[in-house]
Order: C-alpha cells, then sequence, then structure tokens
C-alpha cells in the first residue's frame, strides 16, 4: 500500500518522505538521503502549503515561493482590445502539419478557432523531410493565404518559401518555434522566450516545494526536442541563481520511449542521493508511484511541465509532487487572435511585454491544494469562456 507524499508536522522529524509499505520491501528503503544539509532535514511542503522548517542558509526560499505563489488565476485575457476592423470575407489560413501526434493536436485547436472566427482553414500535410516540406510549401506559397500557422516544421527548412510567403503579406505564425529572430520572424507562444521563463518557473518550484532544503535534483530531459537543449542550460542557470550549493544531473529520457517511468526508477536506484527531479514532460510521472512502490524506493518526488489530466489525477490522490500545466486550447486561440491582429496592422501586446505575465495567463502549477479543480472533464481551463470572449473581440 502507497501513502500520499505527505509533511509530517514536528521539530526534528523527517519532512515529506514518500511513505511505503510494500510487500518484499524489508528493512530500510533504498530512498534519498533525508539529510539535505547540515542539521536541516529534507523537507516536502505540507498539503496546506506550510513549511515545518526554515531553508537551509544560501537558498532562496523566499523568491522561488514567491514566484510560485504568483500564478494565481487571470482575471484577464492576454487581449483585450477588439480588432481594428472586421475580419474580411474570403481569410484564409494555412497549418503547416508534420504528421505528428502533437501536430494533430495544434491542427485541432487552430482550426476550431479559425473557424469560429470565419476563416477558411486549410490543413497542409508537409511530412518530415526535406523534400515533403519543400514540395509541401511551394503548394502553400502557390495558395497565396492570409496566414500561415507553424507550430511544427523549422523555418530552416523552407527559407526560399518563407520569403516568398513573405513578400505576398503573408503573415506567419511562429508558435512554439526557437529560432524566430534567426528568420526575421515575431518569437511567439511556446517560442525561445517561453521556454527561458519555463525554466524559471520549474526551478522555482523545485525550491519551493521542497522548502528549501534539498541540495540534489536530476532534470529528465527530452534529447528530440529542441526546446530541451534550452533548458538543458537555462534550468541549471536558474537553480543555482535560488540555490548556489545545488547539483543537478540531466538525464535524457526519450520522448518515444515506452516506459519513462522505469527508466526514472533505475536512475534514482543508481543515484539514492537524489532529493528531488524536474521532468521536462509530465508524461513521464504516469504510473511513477507504482512502479517505486515496486522498486522500494522513496525518492522518486518531483515536478513535470506541461502536465496531462492524468497527471493531474496522479497530484489530486497525492502520488505525485507537482505539475505545470498549460490550458492548449487558450494557447491555439492565442495564436488565432496573434495572426488576425498583425494582419490588421495591430500590436500583440502579449508578444512585446513580460513572458513571465503570458506564462501566468496561461499557466498554472498544480498541487495537491488545487489540483481537484482540474480533475473534470474540462481539465486545466485558465480563463473559462475564453471563446466567446475572443469572438466579441473578434467582432463575432
Amino acid at each position: 500500500m502507497q501513502r500520499r507524499i505527505r509533511t509530517a508536522l514536528g521539530a526534528g522529524a523527517l519532512l515529506a518522505s514518500v511513505g511505503l509499505i510494500v510487500a518484499g520491501c524489508t528493512g530500510t528503503t533504498d530512498g534519498g538521503d533525508t539529510g539535505a544539509g547540515g542539521d536541516v532535514e529534507l523537507t516536502f511542503m505540507a498539503d496546506d502549503g506550510t513549511c515545518a522548517v526554515d531553508p537551509i542558509e544560501g537558498i532562496d526560499w523566499a523568491a522561488a515561493n514567491e514566484l510560485i505563489a504568483s500564478f494565481t488565476p487571470p482575471t484577464t485575457l492576454l487581449a483585450t482590445e477588439p480588432l481594428a476592423e472586421p475580419i474580411a470575407d474570403g481569410t484564409t489560413a494555412v497549418y503547416l502539419n508534420n504528421g505528428t501526434p502533437v501536430a494533430g493536436l495544434f491542427q485541432a485547436g487552430l482550426q476550431a478557432a479559425s473557424e469560429a472566427a470565419g476563416i477558411e482553414f486549410i490543413n497542409v500535410d508537409t511530412g518530415t523531410d526535406a523534400q515533403s516540406v519543400n514540395s509541401a510549401l511551394n503548394s502553400v506559397v502557390e495558395m497565396k493565404p492570409d496566414i500561415v500557422f507553424d507550430q511544427s516544421v523549422d523555418a530552416r527548412f523552407f527559407q526560399d518559401q518563407l520569403q516568398q510567403l513573405k513578400d505576398q503579406g503573408t503573415v506567419i505564425v511562429y508558435g512554439g518555434q526557437l529560432n524566430a529572430e534567426e528568420f526575421g520572424l515575431v518569437d511567439s507562444l511556446g517560442g525561445a522566450g517561453s521556454i527561458e521563463v519555463n525554466s524559471e518557473v520549474l526551478a522555482a518550484g523545485a525550491i519551493d516545494l521542497t522548502c528549501g532544503t534539498a541540495t540534489e535534483f536530476v532534470m529528465y530531459s527530452i534529447p528530440e526536442i529542441p526546446a530541451s537543449q534550452i533548458q538543458n542550460e537555462a534550468v541549471p542557470a536558474a537553480l543555482k541563481e535560488l540555490c548556489p550549493q545545488c547539483n543537478l544531473r540531466i538525464v535524457d529520457i526519450s520522448i518515444a520511449d515506452a516506459s519513462p517511468a522505469d527508466k526514472i526508477v533505475s536512475d534514482l536506484q543508481a543515484h539514492p542521493e537524489t532529493q528531488y527531479f524536474i521532468a521536462l514532460a509530465d508524461q513521464y510521472q504516469i504510473g511513477l508511484a507504482d512502479k517505486a512502490a515496486l522498486a522500494c524506493i522513496t525518492n522518486a518526488v518531483g515536478i513535470g511541465q506541461s502536465s496531462l489530466p492524468p497527471n493531474i489525477q496522479q497530484i489530486a490522490d497525492g502520488t505525485q509532487s507537482a505539475g505545470y500545466v498549460v490550458d492548449f486550447g487558450l494557447f491555439m486561440w492565442l495564436q488565432v487572435d496573434e495572426g488576425l491582429r498583425t494582419m490588421q496592422g495591430m500590436d500583440v501586446p502579449y508578444l512585446e511585454g513580460d513572458w513571465m505575465d503570458v506564462a501566468r495567463a496561461i499557466s498554472h502549477i498544480v498541487t495537491i491544494r488545487n489540483a481537484s479543480d482540474f480533475t473534470g472533464e474540462a481539465g486545466y481551463v485558465a480563463f473559462p469562456g475564453y471563446q466567446d470572449e475572443f469572438l466579441t473581440l473578434w467582432g463575432k
């Protein structure tokens, strides 16, 4: 039987270990070091958000806690000004779809928002190899669309066609890409600015949720995803700002791995000194608690990025420490809004301000204190009713 991740109250107690009572586990479990530094014991934040001990000297827990606490439900959309003019009849948008599962999710969200705005939406299958991308983009140039949504295909693979599209006046919404400036494009949602901020949030979450008492961390990175390469540098840098004495190992786990939770368990068994982890894909934590219990380890505790509904349920059940979730639907509607505003020569204020403010508007830190709010069919919704709000801004 696995008990919930929790904090034991009382001076000198061993705080916030993952309690395991598992058949076949005898003696002490192969968990992490309970002494985080000096006389301060490893302590996880209690379910009510309090810490029973002070942080280790030199760890800026207060700054980490302030950042995480700033993620509160937004009261307005990032977009507040109506479009300057009605959306023209016959407005067309092309989506570059490389055929991956995540690209399919992008397509569904962008198509729903575009059709609600009265935009003709065209899905173009680009494939993933250079020849198919080149052929697909030649056809896109011939279409002369008003907007191109590109969340999946790196611009380096269609530089000639990109220039042709620009010359035609096509608006390129380059979301989720890291090299916008290299090609004279606007760094959009999910781009380099967002990745840097996400790195700060994950580092702060690791310090906050361990009450500033942990110094040994590991980050499970994703070698196939370019954003992870940025985070492999940005997360350690952000962690050092808060905790100069902290150590962070980086371990690659393929996004295609059939059982990433098993890889995490194996790594933690090999590194029992590890006290908390950061996962760049929170899906790696799905089913982790059960596998950790079978392996008799107690240090399988961490926060993950891009949490899925099963992660949120695990957090609500007390078998996962925390997650960092994004409102995927709102993200897609903002991409359409960006395209429309740029078409009309309007400023897109959320692309010109503080990326941390953008993160707060579409993302949230999920812990046992709020997970039950997001376990319904709708999942995490940053701003309920955002679709109607956008349609009003768009004159629909």
